[in-house]
């Protein structure tokens, strides 16, 4: 203890080491075993199915974005090349010829009311899904447009010019068809691309560039085509990106997203490193996703593809699953404290019955005995509780029978005693004092007869202890004619109401039997004399073929009895004692206010 001025503070050591362990019982913590065993195996086989199942849909999520975008790079590619294809075979017909020689060499006039072989070209071209046809005329250091959807238009935008004379420097050097990134044309209308290639006569020389307009709606149709239906769910989509990091393809969820929508992410920017892959990531709305990259390889972009579905809308199966596994965790879990609260009451009733008839017999009653229904350790430890028991109550039965055996013989030999030597001399004792009254000495004779009276008193004084210890009629006639005496002696001395009835007895006892009967018979209406208050009293000793019977009952105060206790003090314990000892019964009833009732029952020796 450290001292503090007038305060007192407990020390850490003193406060942590004098707490007590909490007291928990066996089948408490048997239960919370099983309970915690079952818990742990289910949350481990729970949480392994889990991050499987999680790892698994992850992994499958992934492969079809993989082949979805691996398709619609594909089809991209495969687009392009049929409008490469497709100019190429415009450019070698005879009427694509002809217009542009009378364009090149200003011989096409619009006075003249649409030629027939113009048609011709503006179907072919709008049958392969191209928006417009422009001609880019070269002469000396300057060139020229002529667009075939408005023939008349002779001034451009600017941004459109400036595409064309891309399109020249390019495509003068090379005899390969080239394609054109997206850009806007003027107006809000949706951004295009030009597919081109040149046009050269008969001696060879480049007479300009014949370029096709491509919309980014065939784009569109292509990246957003059944997006639900190949398994993109609702938040999937396959989306082109340029160098530029800004869309190619419209967006799903945002309009007028073409060039317009940057996509400044991880999977974009792996993919324009010529990268191919797959990973977690933010997309350009910051939304966590599951993306797959690739590059396109289309001659003249820098694209590439991009297939991505959101994350929560990937693992939605995986939380279901987590919910089930979380309820069926539940059930399992009240299942199996269900089994293991009747597994355990199965191993500790056993347990807790043994403990309580083990407290029971320290308590002094000898006659508990333990069910034995298994074959187990359980039922080998309450076997061997019930022979320890059993030894025990024999042993104790011995012991105190040879204690009261050993009382009854000093009785018998002191009543002998008191009888036939102390008794007798007081009787000789007598006769000699009488005697001597019979001489004229009226003194003498008066303090003899006063001698005389107490010889006489004394006399009979002993007579009575000697009849106590050991009641003549109890050896000569009996057990009933002893009780019936007692019942007589206790009648005149006390002044009580007393009743002796007998039935069927046959004196057929043992001289154990009697006697102890005899004495329980004693001790029991000792007690009624010192602490019932009674005014009467009945004894009933019936015999029948099996049994003696002995029922003392009293009009007495009585007392709280719980048949359970073992009886407190010497009288009701020697009572219990003595009945035990003959392989008798004991019982007792009494309630405050109605009296005591008190029944033995012993087996009849034969």
């Amino acid at each position: 203890m450290a001292k503090w001025g007038s305060c007192h503070f407990i020390t850490f050591e003193q406060s942590f080491f004098s707490v007590r362990p909490l007291k928990t019982s066996i089948t408490a913590k048997l239960v919370l075993l099983f309970l915690f065993t079952g818990i742990a195996s289910v949350s481990v086989v729970g949480i392994y199915s889990f991050y499987s199942a999680k790892r698994a849909l992850i992994q499958r999520t992934i492969d079809h974005l993989t082949s979805v975008r691996a398709a619609k790079k594909q089809q991209v590619e495969y687009f392009f090349e049929e409008k490469i294809k497709n100019l190429e075979i415009l450019s070698r017909r005879n009427d694509v010829q002809r217009l542009f020689s009378q364009v090149y060499n200003d011989e096409f006039s619009l006075n003249k009311k649409n030629p027939p072989f113009l048609g011709d070209i503006k179907s072919y071209y709008r049958d392969y899904n191209f928006s417009n046809m422009y001609l880019v005329i070269s002469r000396d250091s300057s060139f020229s447009v002529f667009s075939l959807n408005n023939p008349d238009d002779k001034v451009f935008p600017k941004n459109l010019m400036s595409q064309f004379r891309e399109v020249w420097k390019r495509n003068r050097r090379t005899d390969s068809t080239l394609i054109g990134d997206l850009f806007s044309l003027s107006g809000g209308s949706e951004p295009v691309c030009l597919v081109s290639r040149r046009i050269t006569d008969a001696k060879g020389i480049v007479m300009g560039v014949i370029a096709m307009e491509v919309p980014s709606v065939e784009l569109n149709h292509i990246m957003l085509q059944n997006n639900e239906k190949i398994g993109l769910g609702k938040s999937g989509e396959v989306y082109l990106v340029g160098k530029d990091l800004l869309m190619r393809s419209s967006s799903r969820f945002i309009r007028k997203s073409v060039l317009y929508i940057r996509v400044n992410t991880e999977s974009a920017r792996e993919a324009l490193q010529d990268r191919t892959g797959a990973m977690k990531t933010e997309d350009y709305r910051g939304i966590p996703v599951f993306s797959a990259y690739e590059p396109l390889h289309i001659p003249g972009l820098s694209w590439i593809v991009l297939a991505e579905m959101d994350y929560a809308e990937s693992i939605v199966p995986v939380t279901q699953l987590r919910n089930d596994i979380l309820l069926f965790a539940v059930i399992i879990s009240l299942f199996i404290l269900a089994i293991a609260r009747l597994i355990v009451q199965m191993i500790t009733n056993p347990l807790v019955r043994l403990k309580e008839a083990a407290l029971r017999l320290g308590k002094g009653d000898y006659s508990q005995k333990v069910e034995v229904n298994s074959e187990d350790e359980i039922g080998s430890l309450a076997r061997s509780f019930n022979r320890m028991t059993k030894e025990i109550q024999e042993e104790r039965k011995r012991r105190i029978s040879s204690v009261y055996d050993g009382q009854e013989m000093e009785r018998q030999r002191f009543s002998r005693d008191l009888h036939d030597g102390l008794g007798q001399r007081l009787m000789a004792s007598k006769l000699m004092i009488e005697s001597l009254e019979e001489r004229k000495d009226k003194d003498l004779s008066s303090k003899l007869g006063e001698l005389r009276n107490i010889f006489t008193s004394l006399a009979e004084e002993i007579h009575q202890i000697s009849s106590d210890l050991m009641p003549p009629a109890l050896m000569e006639f009996g057990l009933e004619i002893a009780l019936q005496n007692l019942c007589d002696e206790v009648r005149e001395k006390s002044k009580m109401e007393v009743e002796f009835y007998s039935h069927g007895f046959s004196n057929s006892g043992d001289k154990k039997t009697v006697i102890y009967l005899y004495r329980i018979a004693q001790e029991g209406i000792n007690n009624i004399l010192k602490h019932s208050e009674a005014t009467s009293f009945s004894l009933q000793l019936v015999e029948d073929k099996e049994n003696i019977i002995m029922i003392l009952e009293d009009n007495g105060k009585g007392f709280i009895w719980n048949s359970d206790e073992v009886p407190s003090g010497n009288g009701l314990s020697n009572i219990r004692e003595r009945a035990a000892l003959l392989d008798g019964s004991f019982s007792l009833e009494s309630n405050p206010g109605q009296g005591t009732t008190l029944r033995i029952k012993t087996p009849r020796k034969k």
